[in-house]
């Protein structure tokens, strides 16, 4: 479980996952060695990752959704193998029309036929919707940690979108 402190120390870390162990120490009023610990606890339980963000589409990529149906095998065993490729940035068996939901981030064209191409050669695959995004309104981070549940891309980097 997380309490108060872990959030706070989460939230402050979404906002910029480089900031001195230091400076979040002061700012949460806990020693250096009690942020230290909980980011060492938080990250060795799966519940905190530090990574870099950026949004696909202004590097000129293609980011894509895929929802996947699965006949004669388990979605877990498709996820699994989503899993496992490249391209694939997020996996997550689902409910509704489509078992499995996969976002994808590709160079180019060329490289999203070569993804669709793979996802269906994956046994148990049956069926693929693809979903091309073409302009990113709001960020994909969790902050379900209070009373808002996402901030908009333009808010991730200190700006307000209109």
């Amino acid at each position: 479980m997380i309490d108060q402190t872990d959030r706070s120390l989460i939230e402050l870390l979404m906002r910029d996952g480089r900031r001195p162990y230091t400076e979040l120490a002061a700012e949460l009023e806990v020693s250096e060695a009690t942020v230290r610990g909980r980011v060492s606890r938080l990250q060795e339980s799966g519940i905190l990752k530090i990574v870099a963000l950026c949004n696909p589409l202004t590097l000129g990529h293609q980011s894509v959704r895929l929802g996947i149906g699965v006949r004669d095998h388990s979605p877990r065993s498709v996820a699994k193998a989503l899993a496992e490729m490249a391209m694939v940035n997020h996996v997550a068996l689902c409910t509704g029309s489509r078992d499995v939901l996969i976002e994808a981030t590709c160079r180019d064209l060329d490289q999203l036929v070569t993804l669709l191409d793979d996802v269906r050669r994956i046994p148990g695959v049956s069926e693929i919707d693809q979903f091309a995004l073409l302009e990113l309104f709001k960020d994909y981070s969790w902050v379900g940690l209070r009373d808002k549940s996402g901030q908009s891309a333009g808010q991730r980097a200190g700006r307000e979108t209109a």
